[in-house]
């Protein structure tokens, strides 16, 4: 029994881990909360970054660019680690297409959850319809291979 119990218990750890950001609610850019379990039934990538964040600015206009791409397939989501008023100007500046939230303390500690235990920036985790965590990737992630899990993902 008490096997049983520990075997119960890594379980448990785990289907916590994987499913943390589905439990996140975090405001948007209008201070409205936002459920992030709303987006869940097609893939979706999120990310983590800042205004200030080098390798984030250099990503997003290839994030919007396949948000675009890929609209009604896949869902991409930004959760900015940054003061409001800053992102809401970034995002307007850069024209982003997909939904934006904001987080600070709260983000950071669901962004280690879903494995970024440095608490660098970028750092996107990729999900699949079935809200899957399939990757992670710490550090700017590069189109292409972006895009190679972008086709597994919405082959039929």
């Amino acid at each position: 029994m008490k096997k049983w119990l520990i075997v119960f218990s890594l379980l448990s750890g785990f289907v916590q881990a994987e499913t943390a950001i589905f439990s996140a609610q975090l405001p948007d850019l209008k201070n409205k909360i936002q459920a992030i379990s709303q987006w869940k039934g097609k893939p979706m990538i999120v990310n983590f970054w800042a205004t200030w964040c080098g390798p984030c600015r250099e990503e997003i206009p290839e994030f919007i660019a396949l948000q675009k791409q890929y609209a009604g397939k896949v869902q991409f989501i930004g959760i900015a680690i940054d003061e409001q008023k800053d992102v809401a100007a970034f995002s307007k500046q850069y024209g982003i297409n997909y939904p934006i939230l904001i987080g600070e303390a709260n983000a950071m500690e669901l962004m280690r959850k879903e494995g970024n235990q440095l608490g660098g920036l970028p750092f996107t985790a990729i999900y699949n319809a079935k809200g899957e965590r399939i990757a992670i990737e710490l550090g700017r992630l590069k189109k292409e291979k972006l895009e190679n899990y972008l086709k597994e993902l919405t082959r039929k």
